[in-house]
């Protein structure tokens, strides 16, 4: 009898730990059932996770994804809701909604084979869309108080047409990385140890492009990893589509499925094969056998050179009369510029679209308003007090004077610039420009300068003797494997 009761004992200890089990499971499941179902617009970095729910199981690189998402790109968007003024907001919402559809994308991937160049133009077309919209923001904000942030998403977004790339898409998204780089290693020196805010942004973007780019050397080193033996792609994301809570009704039972959207043009279209192979020519005239000259015209002795008047074989062509095009005419068909202005703007003095105008003077400004110069052709511009920060873009054959700067000169897409210094500024940052000459006080020796894809800049110091003395940027590089780390140096020429 002890040995039973021991063993019944025993037995009720082993059931009582099942029941327990069971019953955890069952609160984990009505825990994900309530979270998934309890808001239709989750907040920042809940995206991922709650289309992971709506979806089901999906695969690992799919669930890897959503990790990158909500480690890093719910950084990004928090910040720019704590920084951002409305562009900067606007822009970031353009940008998930264009993260959500490459998820969304991804997904069908791992359920579906590849599909034709021409579906895979429809299947993009919802991430084309806010893509899209993610550029035109920053383009039409020039000269926005926060447009080094504009810029930086703007530049980095197009890393999302890696799904386009075949076979090396990993260098492809490292391109869109480093072109966003030059514009958030400009924002970390302003904000640094200034607004941990405007930091946790910088770190939020530059995280997710940095863990995107390992994600798709990772799990996508050729191409978008597929599924061979799934179903049709089209098919799978009008189902997809079909299922959601803001899709268009279902169609009735038994009908086929609701034709894709047409594709908007934008960074991710992708080109249709042409309609008319060389194959399908040659087999139209195969087909047709020895009628297939039927139609063409017998050459006759008389229409042979050989047999013609010796007056009638040249084949040289005369010359038609040129037509002359007026200077009037020809100055109307050239670019239009906008109309000049020089005015302040809130904190920010603005000088656009001016032609040989060698009399701007900004008399007076106050340390914190900013110059911003844009579309000046042959003019001047002299600053005669300390400001935050000066801009000059799209210009060509301007001067630039100013006493002081608090933050840093920038020189983006200009030709034949001047800028000279009379007191001090802490950086020079020069981004696709050519021909820049720097005019240095002796209390901006210690200045830095940045520059990216631009050639002929110099910089012109005092010398010992009150002599300016002209000292050349760097232009070529040499890099080198070394211990394995890549090792660049400059090259001189003697």
């Amino acid at each position: 009898m002890a040995g039973v009761e021991a063993g019944i004992a025993e037995l009720l200890k082993r059931l009582e730990a099942v029941t327990a089990r069971l019953e955890s499971v069952e609160s984990q499941l009505g825990g994900a059932s309530s979270s998934s179902s309890s808001s239709k617009a989750p907040a920042a970095g809940g995206a991922a996770p709650a289309a992971a729910a709506a979806d089901g199981p999906v695969v690992a690189w799919v669930e890897e994804f959503d990790n990158l998402v909500a480690e890093t790109f719910a950084k990004y968007l928090a910040a720019s809701e704590k920084v951002g003024n409305d562009k900067v907001k606007a822009q970031a919402k353009f940008f998930e909604a264009a993260v959500k559809a490459q998820r969304a994308f991804l997904v069908n991937a791992s359920k579906s084979a590849k599909p034709s160049a021409e579906n895979l133009g429809k299947l993009l077309a919802a991430t084309s869309e806010p893509l899209s919209k993610t550029v035109e923001t920053r383009e039409k904000a020039r000269g926005d108080a926060q447009w080094n942030h504009l810029s930086a998403v703007s530049e980095a977004v197009p890393i999302l047409g890696w799904v386009t790339v075949e076979p090396t898409p990993g260098p492809y998204a490292a391109q869109f990385q480093g072109n966003a780089e030059f514009y958030t290693n400009k924002l970390l020196r302003e904000y640094k140890g200034k607004d941990n805010d405007q930091v946790a942004w910088i770190e939020g973007l530059t995280g997710f492009l940095k863990g995107l780019v390992a994600y798709v050397k990772k799990y996508h080193t050729t191409g978008v990893s597929w599924n061979p033996k799934g179903g049709d792609a089209v098919a799978n994301a009008a189902a997809a589509a079909g299922g959601s809570s803001s899709a268009a009704p279902a169609p009735p039972a038994g009908g086929p499925p609701p034709p894709p959207p047409a594709p908007a043009p934008g960074v991710l279209d992708s080109a249709p094969p042409k309609a008319a192979p060389a194959a399908a020519l040659f087999s139209e005239l195969n087909s047709k056998g020895e009628g297939v000259t039927a139609g063409l015209r017998k050459v006759t002795k008389d229409m042979k050179t050989k047999n013609r008047d010796p007056s009638e074989r040249t084949s040289v062509v005369k010359d038609l009369p040129k037509k002359t095009v007026s200077s009037s005419s020809s100055a109307a068909a050239g670019p239009k510029k906008g109309t000049p202005k020089f005015e302040l703007q809130g904190n920010k003095w603005v000088v656009e679209f001016q032609d040989n105008n060698k009399e701007i003077v900004i008399e007076s400004p106050e340390p914190k308003q900013t110059v911003y110069i844009y579309q000046c052709t042959g003019s001047v511009i002299n600053v005669k007090g300390k400001v935050n920060a000066i801009t000059v873009d799209s210009c060509k054959r301007t001067g630039l004077v100013f006493e002081s700067a608090i933050a840093s000169v920038e020189v983006v897409n200009s030709l034949s610039i001047e800028i000279q210094v009379q007191n001090k500024v802490p950086a020079f940052a020069i981004d696709k420009s050519s021909g820049v000459q720097l005019y240095l006080s002796a209390q901006c020796l210690d200045a830095e300068l940045v520059s990216s894809k631009s050639d002929q800049m110099n910089i012109l110091i005092p010398g010992a003797d009150g002599d300016l003395v002209e000292l050349s940027v760097p232009e070529q590089f040499k890099t080198v494997v070394k211990n394995g780390a890549l090792s660049t140096s400059t090259i001189e020429h003697i």
